[in-house]
């Protein structure tokens, strides 16, 4: 950035910062006096002495020079860390930050609403290469399941902060990432009841929630019990009336068949059984893509920490 000074030029000019978003600039690096400069626009100062021939010239610039893009001091903003669990706006205040810091790679958008009205946010890191394919990470389908969205929210800091030192193997794709995908689930467990598992939809009177890791499409219904799902509004594994009855659901659904991009990935992260689970789940026999996927959770197994 430029800044005309009614065409006076300093000597030699030093910067100090002074205090966060302001830069004061002066043309010999006397800094006793800087009290003594008026401010005459909102920009910029500029108080003209001469004495013996020799102009000395004391500048004030403020926020005009440099900006920096975060202030050194954020008051009463709860920053993230992974020393502890946030709540929503702390999480989403968080991927913002990274859009703010990160542009060139990174964008927050709203994918849908949930039932309540809550936004349901998607971070995307990429580097805008048309030839990249597509990777999902989703956490929060089940609200009581922290750690996945301390676990989500690390990777995508990581990610976004080592982006240009990475392999491409990595770098050549568009990270899809959804920190809480059941956002109104996830803030009851912080104000209600810590163990809640559905999202805050109405069925059947009283009866509140649909699990919405039952709510695709794919198998639906075909399942009853533990190991699949539940008619019964009442139930823990209520899978709603019909596939994609909830908002939450049809965000997935509609952001992924919507995309330009084809996705090669889909990972949604859960706890707490220490487990990597591939299809199929409703049937024995395997999937076309068994010893790919084989393949790939056994990597993902191996480089896993462990607690010993």
């Amino acid at each position: 950035m430029s800044v005309a000074l009614n065409r006076v030029q300093p000597r030699r000019v030093n910067s100090t910062l002074r205090r966060p978003g302001m830069f004061y600039i002066y043309d010999d690096g006397d800094e006793s006096d800087q009290s003594s400069n008026k401010t005459l626009t909102a920009e910029c100062a500029n108080q003209c002495t001469q004495t013996k021939g020799d102009i000395r010239q004391r500048l004030t610039i403020q926020k005009c020079l440099i900006t920096p893009r975060r202030k050194l001091k954020r008051g009463k903003l709860k920053l993230m860390d992974w020393k502890k669990y946030h709540r929503l706006s702390v999480i989403y205040a968080f991927i913002d930050e990274l859009e703010r810091d990160y542009p060139a790679i990174c964008t927050v958008s709203v994918i849908g609403k949930s039932v309540e009205g809550r936004d349901i946010k998607m971070l995307k890191i990429s580097n805008s290469n048309a030839d990249n394919s597509g990777v999902w990470l989703d956490a929060c389908i089940h609200p009581r399941e922290w750690i996945s969205v301390a676990v989500i929210t690390y990777i995508a800091d990581m990610l976004v902060k080592n982006f240009h030192s990475l392999s491409s193997a990595i770098t050549s794709k568009d990270w899809h990432i959804i920190p809480v995908l059941n956002p109104d689930g996830y803030e009851y467990t912080h104000t209600h009841e810590r163990m809640w598992r559905k999202n805050r939809a109405r069925y059947g009177g009283q009866c509140v929630g649909v699990d919405l890791n039952r709510n695709f499409s794919y198998g639906w219904g075909q399942i009853n019990g533990e190991e699949g799902s539940s008619d019964e509004p009442s139930h823990i594994f209520y899978r709603g009336p019909a596939p994609f009855s909830e908002p939450e659901t049809v965000a997935v659904r509609d952001t992924i068949l919507g995309s330009i991009t084809p996705f090669k990935v889909f990972i949604s992260f859960h706890s707490y059984f220490e487990l990597i689970i591939f299809p199929w789940g409703n049937r024995q026999d395997p999937c076309p893509d068994y010893l790919h996927l084989l393949e790939g959770g056994t990597v993902m197994a191996r480089v896993t920490p462990r607690n010993t």
